[in-house]
């Protein structure tokens, strides 16, 4: 289940619903919050562990989109809420917006105590559907690390291709499907 909200300063803010997980589009001011380290109590509480380094440097690339007025709704960081806790668990996002071919690289991340459920391979296929329902989206990329072992099982389940190795990063891309 998708659904929007509205904010003052990026609107509308994408919801995205999976059996296990809230995928809840963090807010502009919640994305300067993240950068101090100050979780936004009045909303989700932070589990232990969170956020981590690349949950900041999501935060920052947000805040350069939206500096450089190439936000697009729904292509931000997307908080990662465990339902049975309502703790952030982690994370995933867009480097970008979508590029002039369409394409848009993804990334992701767990704490480690929520690690090795299925989790990951669950909030990447959410969102991967919810990012080819979008207009001129032609491909999602991802990298990750060549020794990351689960993180390539995840891109691997999730129907990403294997592009190649510089040794230490495999590079992936998932296109959309003909008539979709």
């Amino acid at each position: 289940m998708t659904q929007e909200t509205k904010h003052p300063h990026v609107a509308p803010l994408t919801v995205l619903e999976t059996r296990r997980t809230t995928l809840r589009e963090v807010p502009f001011d919640e994305v300067r919050a993240i950068i101090a380290g100050e979780p936004a109590a009045d909303r989700w509480a932070w589990a232990p562990g969170y956020p981590f380094d690349g949950t900041v440097g999501g935060a920052k690339l947000v805040v350069r989109m939206v500096a450089a007025d190439a936000y697009r709704p729904g292509f931000g960081l997307y908080q990662v809420v465990d339902r049975a806790s309502g703790l952030a668990v982690g994370d995933i996002g867009f480097h970008s917006a979508p590029d002039a071919a369409g394409e848009a690289e993804i990334g992701y991340g767990l704490i480690e105590a929520y690690q090795g459920r299925g989790l990951a391979t669950e909030v990447v296929e959410a969102l991967l559907a919810w990012t080819f329902r979008q207009p001129g989206v032609t491909a999602v990329r991802a990298e990750t690390d060549e020794d990351h072992l689960p993180s390539r099982r995840v891109l691997e389940k999730t129907g990403f291709a294997f592009l190649g190795s510089d040794g230490e990063t495999r590079r992936y891309a998932k296109r959309r499907e003909a008539g979709s």
